[in-house]
């Protein structure tokens, strides 16, 4: 390519493939498919992901899967056994000098322009910059490049697009591979990381288990690459080759999808995912039609993963349909369906990404009344709203409920008036759908609490089995980025769509606030005698720092610049420092909490936090306490419990 990089990791692939495929491919048996005007070119091409790689050994990517095709096309197939795996210098070279040749992928600059004959363009090359999420840099122009020291891995070529972008070389660590590159991001040696958008999703899935755990703060020109024939091959072969890519490209199936488009799109998934039709049902607030338009969280949601993995669609592009009717296409070709809930018989049907949402069916009660629910048996002491025909009646039949004592209404509304007249004592609802009705009805959601769950499910998007398993697995990395990626405030965007959506609730306390005291107590003592050994602890996530019982009681520690020490939920937080950053209704809880401290010693701080557990938002309320550790420094120690419905 221009050069690009050449990774340790398939220097063994690239070794093993040469040898595999020249002593199976010399020059004397190289022949035409077909016998035509391909039959006496030689291939090379190197090892490059997604442009054409080896894997299982097979030699899979963009390139050959279009070369195969454009041939075909043509009347004369090359397969791919035909193509010689090499390093990027030696194909250069002997496509550079030798005759009757081609190679690809390569990029097309003008100091190459006389040396081949060009077919193509393939599909671009794109050197971008990515930041971490958390890191709050904002690139407006490539001037605002030169503040930062970038990394990028030795001799690539977003070194030069960096220098020509006026970076300054001394601000430009240069390393090996994109492994030290994505270790040096993550513990601040350097400040951002420019490399192929492509090859950085995939090295960043391998180091972190997520494709989009960096966020792509600058975009360079596109490269264009394309196959290069040496010059000897005749016009006319170029041209026919050129042709019958040209063709691959205009023309288009039924769904408006070409051939090009379709190779294209098992490598890319923002190419990939954007003629998939998206489905849904009437089930709000997840999935809705507001003024004839797709609305609610889920929809929300799969926006949000659109805009993380770069795919033109909307949430114009879903349509609303009858659930029946969803899952009858979900069964045919290249459709996604949403919010379904995994079950063994529809299971083996789809293919699945999520979850990405938890939603609970519930049993609602004015906080005032004060009822308590302590097993099943206790419901058929009261009065149960249900809507008429929904699941909720099964749910009550099947936790022993005595249909004497369930009352229907057609709508929400009618439950929510007999609550309120007390013509019910409780209501059997989502916990969501309850909270959203609720709003919709003008009456305080805050006025009512959970005293029963009758059930709770993930939800997931489901695709139909010819989506590639790669476009499944990468949206699966995008929901994960939506729902725990945070932004330089702090937030996640599922944070924010909860919060417009639902607002924020409330819950009865998993544990009473005299735990939180104790664990917060118990922990300064340790760290007062053992700082280091009791930070390992937490970060271990060992009882009590985490609560065996209760995983939703546990401590956490920063340092005297809010910077997280030890995290008994989530070790991933370490060494993040949490300066200036809200809660989701924007509140400086962290900075408010250190002022506590370092005035009063300890005290008690309330804010908007998303359960680790239900997946929604809730008020909370955390105790903290400063302590001196072992090692001399300065500590703040906290552990939170949800705030009581009042």
């Amino acid at each position: 390519m221009i050069p690009l990089k050449r990774n340790a990791v398939f220097l063994l692939f690239l070794v093993l493939a040469a040898m595999i495929l020249v002593a199976g491919c010399t020059t004397g048996n190289l022949r035409s498919d077909t016998g035509g005007a391909m039959g006496t070119l030689t291939f090379y091409t190197e090892d490059n992901y997604p442009y054409n790689y080896l894997e299982n050994g097979t030699l899979k990517g963009i390139s050959p899967d279009l070369l195969e095709k454009i041939t075909e096309t043509m009347g004369d197939r090359v397969s791919r056994e035909r193509i010689r795996l090499v390093a990027w210098s030696e194909g250069y070279q002997a496509a550079l000098t030798g005759n009757n040749t081609m190679i690809f992928a390569i990029a097309r600059i003008p100091s190459r322009e006389t040396s081949f004959k060009w077919a193509g363009p393939i599909y671009p090359y794109t050197t971008v910059v990515f930041a971490r999420p958390d890191s709050g840099i904002i690139i407006s122009s490539p001037d605002d490049l030169k503040a930062y020291r970038i990394g990028a891995v030795t001799d690539d070529a977003a070194i030069q697009q960096l220098v020509d972008a006026g970076v300054n070389r001394s601000s430009i660590v240069q390393v090996p591979d994109e492994y030290m590159l994505i270790n040096q991001i993550r513990n601040g040696t350097i400040d951002l990381w420019a490399d192929s958008e492509i090859s950085g999703r995939v090295f960043a899935r391998e180091m972190t288990g997520n494709a989009y755990s960096f966020r792509v703060v600058h975009r360079f020109p596109e490269i264009p690459i394309y196959f290069g024939f040496s010059r000897d091959v005749p016009d006319t072969t170029v041209q026919s080759f050129q042709h019958a890519l040209d063709t691959l490209k205009e023309e288009k199936n039924n769904r408006g999808v070409s051939s090009y488009d379709a190779i294209i799109g098992r490598y890319i998934p923002s190419v990939g995912l954007a003629p998939i039709s998206y489905l849904t049902e009437e089930w709000a607030p997840f999935n809705y039609a507001e003024d004839g338009v797709p609305s609610g969280i889920s929809v929300e949601i799969l926006e949000a993963i659109f805009r993380t993995m770069g795919v033109n669609r909307t949430r114009a592009d879903v349509h609303i349909v009858p659930l029946s009717e969803g899952f009858r296409q979900a069964q045919g070709n290249n459709t996604v369906l949403f919010s379904i809930v995994k079950s063994p018989e529809r299971e083996p049907l789809y293919q699945w990404a999520g979850p990405f949402t938890k939603a609970r069916f519930v049993v609602y009660a004015p906080v005032s009344r004060k009822i308590t629910i302590s097993s099943p048996a206790d419901l058929n002491r009261y009065r149960i709203g249900t809507v008429k025909g929904t699941i909720e009646n099964t749910l009550l039949a099947n936790e022993g409920v005595n249909s004497s004592q369930v009352t229907s209404g057609m709508v929400p509304e009618d439950l929510i008036r007999m609550l309120d007249e007390g013509q019910i004592d409780l209501w059997a609802t989502g916990d969501v759908t309850g909270r959203y009705e609720l709003k919709v009805a003008g009456v305080n959601p805050d006025a009512f609490e959970i005293v029963h769950t009758l059930s709770e499910n993930d939800f997931y998007f489901i695709f139909s089995r010819d989506v590639p398993k790669d476009l499944v697995s990468a949206f699966s990395d995008a929901i994960e980025t939506v729902k725990t990626q945070e932004d330089a405030q702090g937030i996640s965007d599922y944070e924010r769509i909860i919060y417009k959506n639902i607002g924020v609730g409330c819950t009865r306390q998993p544990f009473p606030d005299e735990s939180v005291v104790a664990l917060v107590n118990r922990t300064t003592t340790d760290i007062h005698e053992d700082a280091l050994g009791t930070f390992r602890k937490i970060n271990a996530g060992q009882h009590p720092y985490r609560d065996a019982g209760n995983p939703e009681l546990y401590v956490f520690v920063y340092d005297s610049n809010e910077t997280f020490v030890a995290h008994g939920s989530n070790v991933r937080l370490v060494g993040v420092n949490y300066q200036g950053k809200t809660d989701v209704t924007g509140k400086p809880v962290h900075d408010e909490i250190r002022a506590g401290a370092q005035k009063n010693g300890t005290g008690w701080e309330e804010y908007v936090y998303i359960s680790p557990v239900q997946t929604n938002l809730y008020y909370k309320r955390t105790y903290y306490s400063q302590v001196t550790g072992s090692d001399g420094r300065p500590y703040i120690v906290a552990a939170g419990n949800f705030k009581r419905c009042s």
